[in-house]
């Protein structure tokens, strides 16, 4: 199966992630909301998924629109999906 590296955008509370997904959608970054990871230990069980090329354009979306977030990390995953 292939395998697809790309980023998980990390959050605190739902509430942040569905305003992230806001703010990246309106700055026109493709992205997709997924399950957080079992591997990532954070209280929200939402996260966003981006792909690589775009995580610094992705970081200044969130921070101009005030969304805190935990992290971004790096994440493999199968299926070849981004």
């Amino acid at each position: 199966m292939e395998m697809c590296y790309c980023l998980v955008v990390l959050f605190d509370s739902t509430h942040q992630a569905l305003r992230g997904e806001r703010a990246l959608k309106e700055a026109g970054i493709p992205h997709a909301v997924i399950n957080t990871p079992r591997e990532f230990s954070v209280d929200c069980g939402i996260s966003l998924r981006i792909g690589a090329e775009t995580e610094e354009t992705a970081r200044t979306a969130l921070l101009e629109a005030g969304v805190t977030f935990v992290d971004i990390l790096p994440y493999r995953t199968r299926g070849g999906k981004r």
